[in-house]
């Protein structure tokens, strides 16, 4: 997904802690700023700042804990598989709970 910012510099602005990233920039935007003469500033909010932490934590998670999985399959095949449903309604609690926090 691309979202186009015009009247921006092309410096490198900072993500997170101690992260800074060079801006990409495309004829439209540099060209509609020359025109117009003007700058203006471009200001990352908080919670932008911590959704994009979010996202590098979430990155560098492997896609399927291996390991998991076979104890499940495992556990399913041998039939010692026991589903908790007290544990399910407190992960799903904490989860709302930490969700409605980023608010």
């Amino acid at each position: 997904m691309s979202t186009k910012i015009g009247g921006f510099d092309s410096g490198r602005v900072q993500v997170g802690t101690g992260r800074s990233v060079k801006r990409t920039s495309d004829s439209s935007s540099s060209s509609s700023s020359a025109a117009t003469g003007s700058t203006s500033d471009t200001h990352i909010t908080d919670s932008a700042r911590k959704l994009a932490e979010l996202e590098q934590t979430v990155q560098a998670l492997p896609a399927i804990n291996e390991g998991r999985v076979a104890e499940v399959s495992s556990s399913i095949q041998n039939g010692s598989y026991k589903i908790d449903s007290g544990r399910i309604a407190d992960k799903l609690l904490q989860s709302e709970q930490d969700l409605s926090k980023l608010v």
